[in-house]
């Protein structure tokens, strides 16, 4: 099949490697990372920082990035509460 440019399939994938744990990640960036999570939508974006318990200002590890991104409600509008290991 590779061989027929018609049935050619490109995928691309966005990876992240935000570092060790123990490095912290700037606040603006942590922000719009989870902004962009929530699609660019601001109260949402607000309400799982919030639920995560991050800070309001200064920088957050890793750990505390993924809380935030697991707060963020999923298509079918319910929050995903789960705490990544």
């Amino acid at each position: 099949m590779a061989s027929n440019p018609k049935l050619e399939v490109r995928i691309v994938v966005h990876l992240a490697d935000f570092g060790l744990d123990t490095d912290p990640l700037h606040e603006n960036s942590a922000k719009q990372n989870v902004l962009a999570a929530a699609e660019g939508d601001t109260a949402v974006a607000q309400r799982a920082w919030s639920e995560a318990g991050l800070p309001e200002a200064g920088a957050v590890s890793v750990r505390q990035l993924a809380d935030a991104l697991t707060c963020l409600p999923q298509a079918d509008g319910e929050p995903d509460m789960r705490r990544l290991t």
